[in-house]
């Protein structure tokens, strides 16, 4: 059965997108293959070139991968498989077979997070990524990296250092050494978690594959941290990409006029949730991961000032040279409470509001709400939802809480 779906996986003539459709028509990749050249007509929206790709039943490529697989202990999941991570199959272009080297962890129960940024970091680009990948792993978060050097290489080394699981997405197949530097680093992130491609072994790191990996990075994840990055960069189609598939987007911010703030700054103007640190990025998941997420005890806000001594530069690259115990995790969460302000009269702000505005105020009188049931419970569209709560806040009538939460910032009588 394997080689069915890697037969229809490697036909390039087809996008993954139709190849999600075509087994949705037939329900089976079997049944696709078996299937004549009438049968396939039937495919809604399928092309006479798509189906002169169909046609053609070779599973000599097939077989070759599925040997290199077994030589190579990769694993092969499909997208029927029961462990394919949800979130994946529910993007527009899943891949229809993930190749994976190591232990898959259970995606969907999980706070992944995706740190990206630029292959040619600063080295404040460099410290941060490894200072978030390290901060945002001991908050319960499972860091994942294009593995790509720079700014992924950094955070996947932090959440390492952390001692926590990590994920690799590869553009080329897991077994392909790339970048060379990162030889060691791919077997730890191996024998840590997981390196995982939607190429078969022994595909070349082409540059094609990056922007496709990159729909991956953020399918995977619940949320997109941008650490360092120019204005045309690969972090920025991860963030796009993140946007369309409904995933939360953090920017790192940095000096104004540099080339590689540009990117960040733009994001964090566009509406990105600015961070200076890990917790600023999980405890939006708090809530949404009972008993993972949890900030640990001790000195959170600056802990690679620990990690002095631990790492060092070296051409630019910056290195573990001892493991670091990671601090013991608390269930206590330490909320900022801000002073209320002085009592307002609802009744009063409400003839200056519009009728969004109005219809939130009055529900977040009822009690704090999650920002998802908010919406539902006022019954409007999510964009309108969303901009006049930033208004309400910019007004000082609404208060952000933690795990995307709101209350009203009013004392009332």
């Amino acid at each position: 059965m394997l080689q069915y779906w890697i037969w229809l996986a490697t036909k390039s003539g087809l996008s993954c997108s139709v190849q999600k459709r075509i087994i949705g028509h037939f329900g089976s990749v079997e049944a696709v293959y078996l299937a004549d050249r009438r049968e396939y007509y039937l495919i809604e929206g399928i092309s006479e070139k798509e189906i002169k790709v169909l046609e053609n039943k070779d599973l000599k490529l097939a077989n070759t991968i599925l040997t290199a697989c077994a030589d190579k202990e990769i694993h092969v999941l499909t997208y029927q498989d029961a462990a394919y991570p949800e979130r994946l199959r529910h993007i527009e272009d899943p891949p229809v077979v993930l190749y994976y080297a190591g232990t898959l962890p259970a995606f969907d129960v999980e706070p992944a997070i995706a740190i990206v940024g630029t292959r040619d970091a600063s080295a404040y680009g460099l410290f941060c990524a490894t200072r978030f990948g390290y901060q945002i792993a001991g908050c319960g978060g499972l860091v994942i990296s294009g593995m790509a050097r720079g700014i992924d290489t950094m955070g996947i080394q932090g959440a390492l250092t952390a001692g926590k699981t990590v994920v690799g997405v590869m553009g080329c197949g897991v077994d392909v050494i790339y970048p060379k530097a990162n030889q060691s680093l791919l077997r730890d992130v191996q024998e840590h978690g997981c390196l995982i491609s939607e190429y078969p072994p022994g595909a070349p790191p082409l540059s094609s594959h990056f922007p496709a990996r990159n729909r991956l990075l953020s399918g995977l994840s619940v949320g997109v941290v941008v650490v360092e990055a120019p204005l045309k960069s690969g972090a920025l189609i991860t963030a796009r990409h993140a946007l369309e598939q409904g995933r939360d987007v953090f920017a790192v911010p940095a000096n104004i006029g540099v080339k590689n703030s540009m990117g960040c700054n733009q994001l964090i103007k566009s509406g990105a949730n600015l961070v200076e640190d890990g917790w600023d990025v999980m405890q939006e998941y708090v809530y949404l991961f009972p008993g993972k997420v949890s900030r640990p005890q001790g000195n959170f806000a600056r802990p690679m000032e620990r990690l002095n001594g631990e790492l060092e530069f070296n051409g630019g690259d910056m290195k573990v040279a001892s493991p670091v115990s990671v601090p013991t995790p608390s269930d206590k969460l330490n909320v900022d409470n801000g002073k209320s302000k002085d009592y307002i009269d609802l009744h009063k702000i409400m003839a200056d509001l519009t009728d969004d505005e109005k219809r939130l105020l009055t529900a977040l009188q009822e009690k704090d709400w999650h920002v998802d049931d908010l919406i539902e419970r006022c019954q409007i569209p999510a964009p309108r939802a969303l901009a006049a709560l930033t208004l309400l806040e910019v007004k000082g009538y609404v208060k952000r809480l933690p795990g995307k939460r709101f209350s009203l910032s009013l004392n009332q009588q």
